[in-house]
């Protein structure tokens, strides 16, 4: 059973920039993965597991079917090396089940469809190379991930936990740890976000001195 994640907690995180997060925790960020095409905005929603545990792809599909709208479909693909699991025809898939964005820790394929299509995906990298119909081993939906990232640290992802991001990266939270930083990041964005705006007025009005000044002494 997964977690139950409201709609106002995924609807707060949606106006939370990934780097505001990363100045209040380290915990669940995905160093390496990284946006497909430009995503110039904050994303966020439930996560929903799927491992491969060979180059059979099959159950990414029964993933695809059992998923709801708004899910971020996370699948772990770190057994394929070089090879990528998705492309423009499940990019398509998705978008049919209104999900919010799809996560591969590994490689995706058709980069140029993906950005004709518009649709969030975030992997590793880009490949040629792509995966073939198999009778491997089946993969899994609703499992623990494990998502080792370059400083040796392991990021633990489940089905339920909060998916974050936008062009710097990508944050998957626990359900408890996303609703106790939820406040700290609100206050933290505004404040951040009222100090841009305020340089960029004084920007434009040729009193950069005087808001530099005021910036320091607020520090």
């Amino acid at each position: 059973m997964t977690n139950f994640v409201s709609d106002s907690l995924i609807a707060a995180y949606q106006k939370i920039d990934t780097s505001t997060i990363g100045h209040l925790t380290e915990q669940g960020y995905l160093v390496g993965i990284k946006p497909i095409q430009d995503c110039n905005q904050s994303l966020a929603g439930r996560v929903v597991t799927v491992r491969l545990n060979s180059d059979n792809t099959d159950m990414i599909n029964e993933a695809l079917r059992l998923a709801h709208t708004k899910d971020v479909l996370c699948i772990d693909a770190q057994i394929l090396g070089n090879k990528a699991c998705w492309g423009a025809l499940r990019t398509c898939a998705a978008i049919f089940e209104q999900l919010s964005a799809v996560i591969v820790l590994g490689k995706v394929t058709d980069s140029k469809a993906l950005k004709q299509l518009g649709f969030p995906v975030f992997a590793s990298d880009i490949s040629a190379l792509t995966t073939h119909k198999s009778i491997g081993e089946q993969g899994e939906i609703n499992c623990c991930l494990k998502y080792q990232t370059d400083d040796n640290n392991t990021v633990t992802i489940n089905s339920g936990d909060v998916a974050v991001m936008d062009n710097d990266g990508v944050f998957i939270l626990p359900l408890p740890v996303a609703e106790s930083l939820i406040k700290d990041c609100q206050q933290k964005q505004q404040k951040d976000d009222a100090k841009l705006q305020l340089f960029m007025d004084a920007y434009k009005n040729n009193e950069l001195d005087q808001i530099i000044k005021k910036l320091k002494a607020d520090k």
